[in-house]
Formats: structure tokens, sequence, C-alpha cells
């Protein structure tokens, strides 16, 4: 019996990008395996095999999928969401409701410059 320890990846999944209309649970999944039920604002983390993984989002409607390769140690940040198609924006402004997409990706949230005192 082998005492080696593996060290696993990191993956955090985020769902607070102003680009998300803030409507509709995300169901989140790593490699087929149930994450969490992210509302806007949440996020979760699950430690992986190093290797290649899939990230997995969906709104029940539509589902988008990640793939990154990741090495024993690393941290991977995505960031997902919701938003509205060309044909969903308009529909929501007329009718009050529409059909809306899932992003999944790196996540590339820049923040606010800090202010010089």
């Amino acid at each position: 019996m082998s005492s080696e320890i593996t060290e696993k990846a990191h993956v955090i999944i985020t769902r607070d990008s102003e680009r998300d209309i803030k409507m509709r649970g995300l169901e989140v999944f790593v490699d087929d395996t149930f994450l969490a039920d992210l509302a806007f604002g949440d996020s979760c983390s699950h430690d992986v095999t190093p290797g290649e993984i899939t990230v997995k989002v969906t709104n029940r409607l539509y589902t988008k999928r990640l793939t990154i390769t990741l090495a024993a140690g690393e941290t991977y940040h995505v960031q997902a969401g919701n938003y509205f198609g060309s044909v969903g924006g308009i529909m929501m402004a007329v009718f009050g409701f529409g059909p809306y997409k899932v992003f999944v990706g790196p996540e590339t949230t820049v923040k606010a410059p800090v202010a010089a005192a």
C-alpha cells in the first residue's frame, strides 16, 4: 500500500459578472458531478485530480461546457452566468419574458482602480 499523496488541483466557479441578467439558477457540474445551483453572487469550488476536466453549466434550457487542463496545485477561476441573446432582450422588453443563454469561461473580472490618496 502506497502512502503517496497526490496533490489536487482546484477549480472555483463564480457567478457575479455584470453581464449576468441575475435571473434563474445555474446548475454547475465538474466531470458530470453536480456541485451547486448558483444564484447571482454565489460561488462554489471543487478539488479535482490534475489533468483535463470539464465544467458544465446549465439553466435547464441552455448548457455550456468548458474543458480545461489543470496541473497539480493549480487553481483555476471560472465565471458563469445567464445573458439575453438578441431576440431574448427584445422579447423581455416587449413581453416581460424571453429566452436567455448561458456563458462560461475564464474569470475576467476587472477590478475598479483604487483612487490615489
